[in-house]
């Protein structure tokens, strides 16, 4: 298979990748790490590794793709680092979601979301909070996409239960 070059980052699109993609990438490493904070130095790293990493992209993924498989490795490495182990206290959590004091907002799938296991809330953050398909997901975790797709069905599974009475009429 010949390889398309033409959507490799050059030295001028990295900036062009953070401004189009540095939001969502946030938001997952925000929602990966639990801590916005360790999700700015993520995004920063991501960014780094990105242009240094830019001659490797071969181009069988798009940009968005191959820059969100980098963060998703930046963010596991910061959770296996000693130093960055650690979670974040509730109240830092809490700020991730909507105030307290506004009653229009529901943020209890957020929530259940987050007590996940980091295996499936993984594959939920990537599946539906950055819309990549089930194929794209197992080449990013490097995972055979049944895998995948058995997390997505155990997750949501956890979920139903977890949100039983809260979305649907089950009681």
């Amino acid at each position: 298979m010949a390889e398309d070059r033409s959507q490799r980052p050059d030295p001028e699109m990295i900036p062009q990748l953070l401004d189009t993609y540095g939001d969502r990438l946030l938001r997952l490493c925000t929602l990966y790490l639990r801590d916005i904070h360790l999700a700015e130095d993520a995004l920063q790293d991501t960014m780094l590794r990105a242009w240094r990493a830019r001659d490797t992209f071969r181009g069988d993924s798009g940009a968005a793709t191959w820059i969100t498989h980098i963060a998703v490795n930046v963010c596991r490495d910061y959770l296996r680092s000693p130093w960055k182990r650690r979670r974040a206290p509730a109240e830092e959590l809490d700020t991730l979601f909507a105030p307290a004091d506004d009653p229009q907002v529901d943020d209890t799938l957020p929530h259940a979301v987050m007590s996940l296991s980091r295996p499936l809330r993984e594959v939920v953050i990537l599946y539906y909070y950055q819309e990549l398909k089930a194929r794209e997901i197992a080449d990013m975790l490097h995972l055979p996409i049944s895998t995948v797709t058995a997390r997505l069905s155990r997750a949501r599974e956890q979920l139903r239960h977890t949100l039983k009475g809260w979305y649907y009429d089950e009681e």
